[in-house]
Parts: C-alpha cells; structure tokens; sequence
C-alpha cells in the first residue's frame, strides 16, 4: 500500500508536511503504508535532516513545479504535469501509488483528480465531505464546495456516498441524513429541495427530512446534505465562529483568571473543548465520487493535521471506501438513468 503526499501543497509546506509524514510513521509502525513524498528532492532531503529523520523511511520523488494556492485550476493538469499535486494524482491513475493526500490548490485538486483518475461509474459530481466534529460526536457536511449549482439527483449521490463514508470513519450504522432547508416542513425552501426531498426519501435508507442551519450542529442527523455553494459558505461560517467565540471568551476570562487553581481548570477546559473542535482531529476532506482515494488537507494543515490525513486515507483504502460507494450506488441505477436524460438536453 503507498500513499502520494504532495510534500508542496499547503500554506506550511514544505516543513509541517514533512513532519506530518514522519508522525505518521511513528504513529503506525509497521502498520503505516508507504510513503511517496512528491516535491523538490534536495529541498525535502534537507528537511528531514532538519528534524533529525532518516530518507530511508520515505521514497523522494522529484518534481520541479509548483502549483501556488490562487492559481487558476481548470488547466494545471496540463500546463503543470510535473507539479507535486498533479504527479501524486498521476501516481494514482497509474496504480502506482493508491492514494494522495494533499493541503494545496483545492481546485486543483478537484479538475486534476476529475480528468486524471475519473469518477466511480454513475457518479455524476463528485462531493467535498469534511466531518465537522461537534460536541455530541459530529456529522458530514456534503457538498462542501466541489459544485456551485446542483441538480436533485446530485444531492442523491452526495446522500448515498456521504454515508458510505461515516459508516466507514466514524462506525456509525444506518447514519442519519437530512437536507439542509430554510424550514422543516416538506414543501419548504428553493426548486432544488423540493425536488430533491421525495427522492431523498424513496432512496436513501433512514433520510429524516429537513434540518435547518441552527440545529446542524445539536445532533439530529449524521449527514447533512446540500448544494456545494450553500455548503462552503455553512463550512467557513462555522469554522469562523467557532475561532471567534474561542478567542473572545478566552479574552473576555483571563482578566479574572489570577487565581492559579482556576486559570488550570480554565486552561483544562479550554483544552478540551480545542481538541474537541479541530478539524485537524479528523485530517483531511475526502473527495467523494473520484474512483480512487483523493484527501484534501485544510490549507492551514500543521504536521499534526497531515498526520491525521495519513492515516484518514489509509483506513479509507484498508475498508475499501471506494468499492463501498460503488456498490452501494449499484442498488440505485435509476438514479443514473434519470441524470443521463437531464444531462442528454441540459448538461451539468
């Protein structure tokens, strides 16, 4: 088993990936995968001698391009072939490696992965699907940002890989999944909801209707799905409350934390609910529907976000997350059947 990781991608590349792979390694011992690690080779040798590792433990494959955070991504496969990203995601179109992890260009990530490795068969749009971990265990949010408009059927997709996906992260049977809507009631919200609602309900298994943004996070459903669009902008908007509230609490507490007893309960507690939170706790977002094992780390990633990724993407290959998804997507042909005649007079 060998996993691509594009040493380059990343607001902290090439250092914190670097370490990432070697956490990674000391995490799983002789049960860790193999690591390729893709970018400038002198410059990564240089890097492990910095933190005192050895190159043996890792292969260097050499590459001479970079692809930078705010490029534009609908052409990089081709204009960048030799870039760390798009190389770790050639590796895998040509089983030479079974995954790639990567904290680089998103889109990037998404067109080289669409036209490198393919979709699972049926799939019409592939799915960003981070797990957002909250106090009462967390769920899957889906899509996330892979798509800025979607059809019904989509959103069927989403619903039926997303749950593959907890079922396998976090062993959850039967997971919940709701729609994310303006309201509760059936008949509520935009063309797309409506139309999606009585196809969520006649084909995925334990769907339990709408859910409204200010429930998401209480508990109610394990997978929350929606267009891609609304999607990222619920994903940001979490991330940037939470990261406000935890700032403006600590700043608002630590005037009257002189007592040393309590500043360490405080400390305690402000420990707890940051480890509970981090979204680097559960590594990278997987692209759902690409048929192969595609990982995408927040851009931010530290060393230890990297290492949680490693390892999200070697479980995801030891309980065959891709097979999974396509059998399970099988059961539900007429899905296909209906997207192809949308796509024959109105392509997506």
């Amino acid at each position: 088993m060998k996993i691509a990781l594009d040493v380059l991608g990343g607001d902290n590349a090439p250092l914190s990936n670097i370490k990432g792979a070697f956490a990674y390694l000391d995490h799983c011992g002789d049960s860790a995968a193999e690591l390729l690690l893709l970018g400038d080779k002198p410059q990564i040798e240089s890097s492990i001698r910095e933190i005192g590792r050895e190159e043996s433990d890792v292969s260097i494959i050499h590459t001479t391009e970079i692809v930078e955070m705010n490029e534009r991504a609908s052409r990089i496969f081709r204009e960048k072939p030799d870039s760390s990203l798009v190389k770790s995601i050639q590796l895998v179109k040509d089983n030479e490696a079974q995954a790639v992890v990567s904290a680089g260009n998103t889109g990037a990530l998404l067109t080289s992965s669409l036209f490198l490795i393919g979709k699972i068969p049926g799939i019409r749009r592939p799915a960003f699907a981070p797990f957002i971990p909250t106090n009462n265990g967390g769920f899957i949010l889906c899509d996330a940002g892979a798509n800025a408009d979607n059809k019904p059927q989509h959103l069927v997709q989403f619903a039926l890989m997303a749950s593959a996906y907890i079922e396998h992260l976090e062993n959850r049977p039967d997971p919940k999944v709701a729609l994310l809507n303006i309201g509760r009631e059936e008949n509520k919200g935009n063309e797309l909801t409506t139309n999606a609602y009585p196809m969520l309900k006649k084909h995925v298994r334990n769907f339990i209707g709408n859910i409204e943004s200010r429930y998401i996070l209480d508990g109610e459903a394990d997978v929350v799905i929606c267009d891609g669009f609304t999607g990222n902008i619920v994903l940001k908007l979490t991330e940037g409350i939470i990261s406000h509230l935890m700032g403006w609490i600590h700043e608002r507490i630590k005037p009257h934390a002189t007592d040393k007893d309590l500043a360490s309960i405080l400390t305690t507690v402000f420990n707890d609910i940051t480890n509970t939170l981090d979204h680097e706790e559960y590594g990278a977002t997987p692209l759902l529907g690409i048929n192969g094992v595609v990982m995408k780390c927040h851009g931010s990633s530290t060393d230890r976000g990297i290492k949680n990724s490693l390892i999200a993407a070697q479980k995801a290959l030891e309980e065959n997350l891709i097979d999974e998804i396509a059998e399970r997507l099988s059961r539900h042909s007429d899905i296909f059947e209906e997207n192809n005649k949308i796509n024959e007079t109105n392509p997506a």
